[in-house]
């Protein structure tokens, strides 16, 4: 079975490694939406030439073949669209920070709940800089000694 996956907003560069690893784990991807031009757009459409851009994000959202909704669009709107995406029946993975207030916060935590769906924070640097990699990697073999805390 393919997880097929939808990007609502590209307005922030981390949406180049949320796909593009996503894609690597074997998922697809064929539509993107953004709310008017984004400054990744040019090189967006260079890197994912086969994503058609869809003209309203209802197209991606009604899709019943979309399991998942990636977002990386501006910060203050990626709770409404995480939120849309939930009510739509998609888990929803979103660049940091997946929400600007409290208040915004609250609402993704009550659709979470009514829903069921997954809404998780895309944390790259945990996952995509070589230099944690490394590190959790001396970690795991003993060569540090008992970690205590880290900062980043």
């Amino acid at each position: 079975m393919t997880f097929k996956l939808g990007v609502v907003g590209i307005d922030h560069g981390h949406i180049f490694g949320m796909l593009d690893n996503m894609k690597k784990q074997g998922c697809t991807c064929d539509a993107y939406w953004t709310d008017g031009p984004a400054v990744t757009e040019t090189k967006f459409r260079q890197v994912f030439p086969e994503l058609e851009k869809a003209d309203d994000r209802r197209r991606i959202l009604d899709d019943p073949g979309i399991s998942m909704i990636l977002i990386s669009a501006v910060p203050a709107d990626r709770a409404k669209f995480a939120v849309e995406a939930m009510r739509a029946g998609k888990d929803v993975m979103v660049d940091k920070p997946g929400c600007t207030t409290l208040a915004q916060l609250d609402e993704i935590r009550a659709v979470q709940k009514e829903t069921g769906q997954i809404w998780t924070v895309n944390f790259s640097e945990r996952f995509q800089v070589p230099a944690v990699t490394r590190a959790s990697e001396l970690v795991e073999n003993g060569a540090i000694g008992r970690v205590i805390q880290t900062i980043g």
